[in-house]
């Protein structure tokens, strides 16, 4: 969809392996300011008039790494936005399934507002099993012949026993009861980091994989990680996920769903608390 040179929207805030992906290809990311109900599109249409934007890329049911989920009425805005600019949007919709039902309002996709825009990205990886790398595309017409001509070159193909697995686990609704148990363990994780790190305000998703930590004070960004990780904690600083030049605030992407069990995110989520 883009070439080296090409300029696309994210959040400042934004995954760090679409950044790092950018960079290898040359493609200059443009972050555009946000806040607690996601990018502004105020500050959108602001950053297409400043820049020659041909894209943007959006996590709007679970932003990683805030867990920032966007209502519809934002989404709608910055369809807006999108539609007369004329940007390709990349939706990644990785965490939908698991969100469905566990807020006031499901989440329309970007695809359904502007289908014509839209790469529509959902994945099996986290509401059924890590191990079953399957992924699905959804395009409009007009980005099919580039987007097909693109994966024949690229020559990546999924496991047909994993698609066939996936295909199997959907059809007889077994991929339900998964997603229904994994949701509950979500919560559970979730109400657990809630009780160490108690924000009444934090406008999180509230059955995300991760949850995105205010530090009390400016901290070094490597030195705050390598100091918990002795501890046995493994972190990521806010500075990872900049799109753009430094902030002066400062966070932490704490994962809620990388321990074997629960006490053991116990024991984490306490050493964490200790530490800081």
């Amino acid at each position: 969809m883009f070439e080296p040179g090409s300029r696309i929207a994210v959040d400042e805030y934004t995954y760090s392996n679409f950044i790092e992906l950018a960079k290898s290809l040359r493609i200059k990311l443009v972050p555009v300011a946000g806040d607690r109900r996601g990018m502004l599109p105020e500050e959108l249409e602001a950053c297409c008039r400043a820049f020659e934007i041909q894209g943007i890329f959006l996590m709007p049911s679970c932003c990683n790494p805030t867990a920032i989920f966007v209502p519809n009425s934002r989404r709608q805005a910055l369809a807006s936005v999108i539609d007369k600019h004329g940007l390709i949007v990349i939706e990644d919709d990785i965490h939908a399934a698991l969100m469905l039902g566990s807020t006031e309002e499901d989440g329309i996709p970007m695809y359904s507002l502007l289908p014509e825009q839209t790469v529509y990205i959902c994945s099996t990886s986290k509401s059924v099993c890590s191990g079953l790398r399957v992924a699905y595309l959804v395009f409009g017409e007009t980005l099919r012949e580039r987007i097909l001509r693109a994966i024949y070159h690229v020559n990546v193909k999924t496991s047909s026993l994993d698609a066939e697995i996936v295909t199997e686990l959907i059809g007889s609704g077994r991929a339900r009861d998964i997603v229904a148990y994994k949701k509950s363990l979500a919560q559970e994780a979730n109400d657990l980091f809630a009780r160490y790190f108690p924000q009444p305000d934090n406008p999180g998703h509230p059955l995300s994989f991760f949850r995105w930590l205010r530090l009390p004070r400016p901290m070094h960004a490597s030195r705050l990680e390598s100091d918990l990780l002795v501890s046995g904690i493994r972190v990521f600083h806010s500075d990872r996920f900049l799109a753009g030049a430094g902030s002066s605030d400062n966070y932490l992407r704490i994962a809620l769903s990388s321990t074997g069990s629960l006490e053991e995110l116990d024991r984490g989520l306490r050493i964490l608390l200790d530490n800081l």
